[in-house]
């Protein structure tokens, strides 16, 4: 290989530019120079007489001659050289390997905002595809559906996610008509690498998904093993309607509401009666649940569920992650079951290195078996994959305040507000970094905004009420824990979090007594139970080390 070849990265950066002109110039043409150059082609002075010459004289001019037509030789062989060399450099750049993309979020041309879980859908379905390659970065949901409904050009979507490529998509649906068009662009230049336009109808949009996952990894010129073709051409499902029940399942579970979470179970109980192998189907009902444990129903009830829907994915196909980390959930938060969970924890991400949320959950559970450095450094690892997920960096800020380091708990949970200020646990998880930083005032202000976004969830209630009992406000305090004791006889509040209130207002009694509903439960909060700093007034008790071997926590 020519040696000026290597000065071309991988990824088509340039390294030097005018200085390898100036190298070959400089090599090719050694003995070039002004002098040289003015004998050749400056004005000659004729003396009075031609018989006046000598010998020397005669043969000079013709010497002259012969240098100035290797001169100028040279010099087109110079500049065809570096015509040569550019354009195999400028092909080279165009055609370089793409080993970082994102799927910002298709936009929904439809008009009818009823057709999002389409376009979503479709999104979400390609970046769990091209996940599946080996030797490609693909940014995750919850950092590329920050730029939903955002005009952004493809070189600022580039730039703030750090990668070299981006895919932008357009769905439109009229009846049973469906058009999707892509656009693979450069995000460094902003020109366009690829465009397709597919029209089929909604019955084609399994096969039509996986063609477009196909044809976007060939163009990314990237070798791909023959393993990572069969993981981006494995189906999960070839039944459209099954796979359309399944987009709207995930839609509706990824609002996190009482009533979202309802629907996406419905729909993907649907899907599952249209084709009951449908083994991402099934994951979506165990990540249905685990979302709503404890939140909006008694763990005892939904974590099971989880696990069991983990399992069965697991039966009709091993080599889901997603699946995998489900299953971990399920036997840390209700079985209680620490070496299961584990295993299952590195097998997700063994399966998917790149899969932040199975890092950032297994770094948080070895937040619980005690493990703080690993756990943050795990949690720090899901960030840099995931940089703009503000479900990533808000669990990073809660490692760091389950391992007592608040000061750095507040820089990241204020950097995280910085990105999304409607972040209900964002300000929830800094109110209590500002409690045990003695600020009661900061974090009542902070509990309160949290419980002015989001005030289905009782935790929000009874944070509020630990910052009031904290703050000598008892009975601000009294009267929310009564709220909550009113409310647990209409829906499902955790007993995990009455029992904080307790401790907070020092009535121990009152405390166990909810800690033990909470263990009835099987509460996932109790994983929580040895390091939760606002039990802390409840350790030096033999109740509470009784409860801690109960649980099984190490």
């Amino acid at each position: 290989m020519d040696e000026a070849l290597k000065f071309c990265r991988t990824d088509g950066a340039t390294l030097v530019h005018d200085s390898v002109a100036s190298e070959v110039e400089t090599s090719l043409l050694p003995h070039t120079t002004a002098a040289a150059t003015a004998r050749g082609t400056g004005p000659t002075t004729v003396l009075p007489s031609e018989t006046a010459q000598t010998e020397t004289d005669r043969l000079t001019r013709p010497s002259l001659r012969r240098n100035f037509i290797i001169g100028i030789g040279v010099v087109i062989f110079v500049v065809g050289a570096t015509v040569v060399i550019g354009s195999w450099y400028i092909a080279r750049r165009n055609s370089a390997a793409i080993q970082s993309i994102a799927v910002i979020p298709f936009v929904n041309a439809t008009g009818n905002a009823e057709a999002d879980y389409l376009s979503d859908g479709l999104t979400e379905s390609l970046i769990n595809s091209l996940s599946q390659l080996s030797n490609l970065s693909v940014k995750a949901r919850s950092t590329v559906f920050r730029y939903k409904n955002r005009d952004i050009s493809p070189q600022q979507a580039g730039s703030e996610l750090s990668v070299q490529a981006v895919l932008n998509g357009r769905v439109v649906q009229r009846g049973d008509q469906l058009t999707v068009s892509v656009d693979l662009v450069n995000a460094r230049t902003g020109d366009q690498i690829w465009g397709q336009q597919y029209n089929g109808k909604m019955a084609d949009t399994v096969a039509l998904q996986a063609q477009i996952a196909s044809d976007v990894s060939r163009r990314l010129q990237a070798n791909f093993s023959t393993e990572d073709r069969e993981k981006l051409n494995r189906r999960s499902t070839t039944n459209a309607d099954a796979y359309l029940l399944y987009l709207k399942g995930r839609y509706q579970t990824a609002k996190y509401t009482k009533d979202g979470l309802a629907k996406g179970r419905e729909y993907f109980d649907q899907a599952i009666a249209i084709d009951p192998r449908y083994a991402l189907a099934y994951d979506g009902i165990a990540d249905n649940y685990i979302a709503a444990a404890d939140w909006f129903m008694a763990s005892k009830e939904a974590l099971p569920r989880a696990g069991a829907a983990a399992k069965k994915a697991l039966e009709l196909d091993d080599t889901l992650a997603e699946a995998h980390a489900s299953l971990a959930t399920a036997h840390w938060w209700f079985d209680w079951d620490w070496p299961a969970a584990e295993m299952e924890f590195k097998r997700a991400i063994q399966l998917d290195p790149n899969d932040a949320r199975a890092r950032q959950f297994f770094g948080w559970f070895l937040l619980t078996l005690g493990k703080s450095d690993a756990a943050i450094a795990e949690n720090k690892r899901a960030q840099s994959l995931d940089p703009l997920s503000v479900e990533t960096n808000i669990l990073l800020g809660q490692s760091l305040y389950f391992a007592r380091r608040y000061d750095e708990a507040i820089e990241q949970l204020r950097n995280t507000l910085d990105m999304d200020p409607n972040y209900w646990l964002a300000h929830s998880v800094l109110g209590r970094s500002y409690e045990e930083k003695g600020k009661p005032d900061e974090a009542i202000v902070e509990f309160q905004r949290a419980l002015d976004l989001e005030i289905d969830v009782p935790e929000n209630y009874a944070m509020l009420a630990h910052g009031y009992a904290v703050a000598g406000r008892k009975s601000e305090a009294i009267k929310l824990v009564d709220q909550l004791e009113d409310m647990s006889t209409k829906r499902h509040v955790p007993p995990y979090n009455i029992a904080i209130v307790y401790a907070g207002l020092g009535d121990k009694e009152q405390a166990f007594s909810w800690l033990e509903r909470a263990y009835a439960d099987r509460s996932f909060y109790l994983t929580w139970l040895k390091y939760d700093p606002q039990l802390d007034s409840l350790r030096s008790d033999p109740r509470f080390a009784d409860l801690t071997r109960r649980v099984g926590l190490p």
